[in-house]
């Protein structure tokens, strides 16, 4: 077998000076149909003083000798995400004896997950140490298109639990299937919708929209379950403690090892209704804003497994080959300015220079938009882009919004992505949200009362869906405040609170369809893990931006790979 070996940094040009990432390049490896068979699951002694791996291939194999380190070495467990055409990033974290210990890590990538048929292994020349908490992410390249990889680091004489990615298509895709999650509160329960996603076995990768954590302390926000550290996260050390305690959550943790993870921050992960020069959940006592962004934001990108480009940029675009451009937003901490008062009469947010995305981010969003080639333009957006109005103008004066701090409360910067989608006669978008923790099917159009038809459609220029939360309440929406909502917003069609769970996004060509998987809010006081029902399903045909009930959920896919043992 020919060996392309370890081509260190590679791509430094993408990355940030401070956040590095190694990368290695994989070995072409064909299996044949008559070698697809593998042996039965085989468990990896860690406990013995010479742990060994690999051997017969060509490839590096890991020895150690001497007392191995903690058992408890790898219990933040193994996770991949922003997957491309030929490369995945790869993370875990390791807890040695001594905070201060500088770790040096091992891993291997293979085919199939008894690692009979790998195609990477090396030792990672920089360890792991206290000033990324310990945290290691890898970029390995030279990977087959549309295939399922399995990998496991090794540190000390440890091993790690076997992790599971998939790359992205390069070319055509007849079926994708992602899902969507977001908000995640601890405080209020467990994590059961992590659990179930763990289970299904075809999905391409998990979209999280953001509040992956939160920043209160205990009791303020949820009760059932007590938050480490237990008072308001502001430093570094506090933030990456929280993270420490999520990715010790087993639904979580297994989401993460089955799945490869694309996400995106929302305000939580800093201070809540965040913006660019603050927060609402913010004060002076509590130190500098700048001080305190910079700790979230430097703990998001260590526990994380996103690529790293730009100090704090977490924008980007990801391609699905033909069938899917995947574009990921920042409306939170990029560019947003300051939310208009709730006590306002609202006019500012439909000042024509208003910004949510920032100059930057906005023209680079419309030029992929127009030069995109992916046949579904999918943006993975924190918040609703869909009205939520209180108040329909009447003889040309304005709406009156609910909630400042969605889309509503940047009416221009939503004009301008619009009106750019009708100019450019772009069609085939749809945008995914989370935040409010409500079940959205939008129909999306510059202004629902003037030029767009609830009855055919006509007038919208996109779709959005929006998930419910993986644990946090949809409080204050009671089924009266919905019903009025929903008449006095007919673009959209579909609306539901009260429940947990996640979104399912099905892809071919001929359509695409959400589904939403719901739990009953009861469930996430219980440690004991109860499955979700099929609650709704909504698609949208191509060249259209008309949405449609599905009666039952979108076929699964065919002969999914494997989930990790």
């Amino acid at each position: 077998m020919a060996i392309t070996r370890r081509e260190l940094l590679r791509r430094a040009g993408m990355l940030g000076a401070a956040t590095l990432i190694p990368s290695f390049t994989a070995c072409t490896l064909t299996v044949s149909s008559g070698d697809d068979e593998v042996g039965e699951d085989t468990e990896t002694d860690t406990e013995s003083e010479s742990d060994t791996t690999g051997g017969g291939d060509g490839l590096p194999e890991y020895a150690w000798e001497g007392e191995p380190g903690p058992e408890t070495i790898f219990s933040h467990g193994v996770a991949s995400g922003d997957p491309l055409a030929d490369s995945v990033i790869l993370w875990t974290r390791v807890s040695p004896a001594s905070p201060d210990e500088a770790v040096r890590l091992f891993f291997e990538v293979a085919v199939d997950p008894d690692f009979e048929l790998r195609v990477a292994a090396d030792y990672i020349d920089v360890e792991a140490t206290s000033a990324r908490d310990h945290t290691m992410k890898i970029d390995v390249d030279g990977l087959d298109p549309a295939s399922t990889y399995y990998y496991r680091f090794y540190a000390q004489g440890r091993v790690s639990p076997v992790g599971r990615t998939r790359t992205a298509p390069a070319g055509a895709s007849e079926h994708l299937r992602f899902a969507l999650a977001s908000c995640s509160s601890l405080a209020h329960g467990y994590f059961h919708p992590y659990r179930e996603l763990s289970t299904r076995a075809d999905l391409d990768a998990i979209l999280h929209v953001g509040d992956y954590i939160y920043e209160y302390g205990t009791g303020y926000y949820g009760e059932v379950r007590e938050y480490d550290p237990p008072h308001e996260i502001v430093t570094l050390s506090d933030y990456r403690r929280r993270y420490a305690q999520y990715r010790a959550d087993a639904a979580l943790q297994e989401a993460h090892r089955q799945h490869p993870f694309i996400v995106t921050w929302d305000d939580h992960e800093i201070a809540n209704n965040g913006w660019l020069g603050g927060a609402e959940n913010h004060t002076d006592d509590e130190g500098s804003w700048a001080a305190r962004k910079a700790a979230g934001t430097q703990a998001y990108f260590e526990w994380l497994p996103l690529r790293e480009g730009a100090p704090g940029r977490v924008y980007r675009a990801l391609s699905y080959g033909e069938l899917v451009d995947l574009i990921v937003l920042d409306t939170r901490y990029e560019g947003r300015e300051e939310q208009v008062a709730p006590a306002s009469d609202g006019v500012e947010a439909f000042y024509e220079d208003r910004q949510l995305l920032g100059v930057e981010q906005e023209s680079w969003l419309l030029d992929r938009l127009a030069s995109s080639t992916g046949q579904w333009k999918i943006l993975a957006n924190q918040i609703i882009m869909g009205q939520l109005i209180i108040t329909p103008g009447d003889e040309g004066e304005l709406n009156g919004f609910l909630l400042p701090d969605i889309w509503d409360g940047y009416d221009a910067a939503r004009r301008r992505i619009f009106q750019h989608l009708i100019d450019n006669a772009i069609d085939d978008v749809v945008v995914l949200a989370g935040d409010l923790h409500i079940s959205f099917a939008n129909e999306l159009t510059i202004d629902p009362y003037d030029g767009y038809d609830p009855e055919t459609g006509e007038g919208a220029v996109a779709v959005e869906f929006a998930t419910p939360g993986i644990s946090s309440p949809a409080s204050g929406f009671d089924a009266g405040t919905l019903a009025l909502l929903q008449s006095l917003n007919p673009h959209n069609r579909y609306v539901a609170a009260g429940d947990n769970g996640y979104v399912t996004i099905d892809v071919t060509p001929a359509r695409l369809q959400a589904d939403f998987w719901m739990f009953p809010p009861q469930l996430r006081e219980s440690p004991e893990f109860a499955p979700g029902s099929f609650a709704a399903g909504w698609s949208v045909a191509s060249g259209t931006a008309r949405l449609s009930e599905a009666g039952e959920p979108a076929p699964a896919k065919a002969d999914p790979p494997p989930l990790a043992p």
